[in-house]
């Protein structure tokens, strides 16, 4: 029992990104060796490429089990995401037991899952439909069954509740052609949606603009359909943390990382509905060689960052 490590951390964790400093109870490990992963979560996913997990500002290594003793303190975790690594995922997924087993009760929140399929979520986990039926009714996305069915099947087996969290998907098309009027008032959508400017929308254009010229107004249409899945994910876990009558479980929230790393997007959208939440970011990035550092940039990313080696080069 560590209760003056715990108490700073739980105070820790009120600060935004990224003066937000994480602490654990067990000390920051010093190997710089690949990052031990579970190897039921390492089957699961497929993954083969080593791994690493570091806590920020700095770059320490640190294990699953130090990483999960702070994360758990948090009233949400973010587990931001690159949506293809199988290496990534497994990362998460360890995490999410490892939260879960300290915190004993979680809510698996997920982009990946829409409002409107609550319901069959809801049936699937009660076992009042089964397997193959939540697949072909669900509409999961291509990748559902190899890096994210591990996590809901985890969430079930142990009585977890599931989120369906994001926008309808139609809704998000809609508003990216007829811009954001054209979605609110939908039981589907966020009632509110903010696309004021600012950084998360810089980062935005930025990364819009690898795509080829858009004119001022489509893009604005454009970040209006990122928005309200923002926000609409941002009220559901609101939603589901204060219909809680008791102390909430911690919500953990796989999302792709853009949607909260730097604590925008999501992020700043939960901290307008609950400000004083305890929350937690984790980030990702592949394609990476462990043995560098970072730029200082994608250090602010999180609290935590999971990096994925690049894969060997091919041989010509």
């Amino acid at each position: 029992m560590c209760s003056t490590q715990t108490t700073r951390s739980a105070r820790r964790l009120r600060f935004a990104l990224p003066a937000l400093l994480l602490g654990s109870c067990a000390a920051v490990s010093s190997s710089t060796g690949p990052l031990k992963v579970d190897e039921e979560s390492w089957a699961a996913t497929g993954a083969e490429l080593p791994v690493a997990l570091i806590q920020t500002p700095g770059e320490e290594r640190v294990s699953i089990a130090e990483a999960a003793d702070a994360l758990a303190l948090a009233d949400v975790v973010f587990l931001g995401e690159q949506h293809d690594s199988a290496e990534g995922h497994a990362v998460q997924l360890a995490l999410t037991k490892a939260i879960a087993e300290r915190r004993g009760r979680i809510v698996l929140s997920m982009e990946m899952l829409e409002r409107d399929s609550q319901r069959l979520v809801d049936m699937y986990l009660e076992g009042e439909i089964d397997q193959a039926t939540f697949r072909s009714t669900a509409r999961l996305w291509p990748n559902y069954q190899a890096h994210y069915e591990p996590a809901v099947e985890f969430a079930r087996a142990g009585g977890h509740d599931v989120l369906a969290a994001n926008v309808y998907r139609p809704i998000a098309s809609r508003v990216a052609r007829e811009g954001v009027d054209s979605a609110l008032g939908d039981i589907w959508a966020a009632t509110t949606v903010d696309a004021s400017p600012g950084e998360y929308r810089d980062r935005f254009d930025a990364v819009m603009s690898g795509h080829g010229a858009v004119d001022a107004e489509r893009m604005d249409r454009f970040f209006a359909a990122q928005c309200i899945k923002d926000d609409t994910m941002a009220e559901s876990i609101s939603r589901r943390i204060a219909s809680e009558a008791g102390a909430p479980p911690v919500v953990i929230h796989w999302n792709g990382r853009f949607h909260s790393d730097y604590g925008l997007g999501t992020v700043e959208r939960l901290r307008s509905r609950l400000p004083d939440l305890n929350i937690a970011v984790v980030s990702m990035l592949t394609d990476v060689q462990l043995s560098r550092s970072l730029a200082e940039d994608a250090l602010n990313q999180g609290h935590y960052i999971i990096l994925v080696q690049a894969p060997p080069a091919e041989d010509l």
